[in-house]
């Protein structure tokens, strides 16, 4: 049975999310991360928490195409290669494990992970670590697994990716790439679970396409915003949407009644 929520969806709604999408991207292209958490704030309330995860999988599919088109000389092979070989098996774990859990319990890993993810990434930082196959390889592996079942895990790979010397069009490009990868996975894994069917595939295509034009916008003024202010806004962005996430489930749970 095809979830109807495409005809549920009021016109003020889809331009909600339409400008959502390309406002997203735009954040997105400039800061190299943390676009699909934004995104996934400001879809959960709309199209529910279940089908939040499944969609960006399909949106954010289009939309990495066109941003790893748009940094393609920027992209760096050998990170790329290291990171996914031990990515790859847990994209799929992590995907899968989604598919399965009860709505209440995807709220509450995708609050704690938003809740966790700037302390993380600030700690991460300051490890003062030579970052080299090892290290890359090393990261892959819980990148993977995080990335599979949440959105956002991207801000892991990050530090890493700066330690390794990445930076500007080079950690844009191989930040596409690794993106893209994800979201083919996460589709595939998505749709054998039947947890992303036609219909929020369709909604999936639509927000993606969106997010085009903001790619290449954001691409323009890349050099003209400091990374620091983007970085500042996503992190409280990104801990409200943990709060909000975190309040669903105890909602769920009946801990608030």
């Amino acid at each position: 049975m095809t979830d109807p929520i495409l005809t549920e969806l009021a016109t003020g709604s889809l331009i909600y999310i339409a400008v959502c999408a390309f406002l997203s991207a735009i954040f997105h292209s400039v800061s190299g991360y943390a676009g699909g958490l934004l995104l996934a704030i400001c879809l959960a309330p709309v199209i529910g928490i279940k089908a939040t995860v499944p969609v960006l999988a399909m949106s954010l599919l289009i939309s990495h195409t066109s941003r790893a088109w748009a940094f393609r000389r920027g992209f760096q092979w050998p990170i790329y290669r290291d990171v996914m070989l031990t990515g790859l098996p847990g994209i799929v774990i992590g995907a899968s494990v989604y598919s399965v859990l009860p709505i209440h319990w995807v709220a509450v890993v995708l609050g704690v992970f938003l809740l966790s993810s700037a302390p993380l990434r600030r700690l991460m930082q300051k490890m003062n670590v030579a970052v080299g196959r090892k290290a890359l390889m090393a990261a892959g592996a819980p990148f993977g697994l995080l990335s599979g079942a949440a959105i956002g895990a991207g801000m892991i790979l990050a530090p890493f990716f700066l330690a390794a010397g990445l930076a500007g069009e080079a950690l844009l490009g191989t930040m596409a790439a690794v993106a893209f990868t994800v979201n083919v996975l996460k589709t595939l894994v998505f749709s054998g679970f039947s947890v992303l069917n036609a219909d929020l595939a369709l909604l999936g295509a639509a927000v993606g396409l969106c997010a085009v034009p903001g790619n290449l916008v954001g691409r323009w003024i890349i050099t003209q915003t400091p990374i620091r202010v983007h970085i500042a806004l996503v992190e409280t962005v990104v801990a409200l949407g943990g709060i909000y996430f975190l309040w669903t489930a105890a909602k769920g749970f009946g801990l608030l009644d």
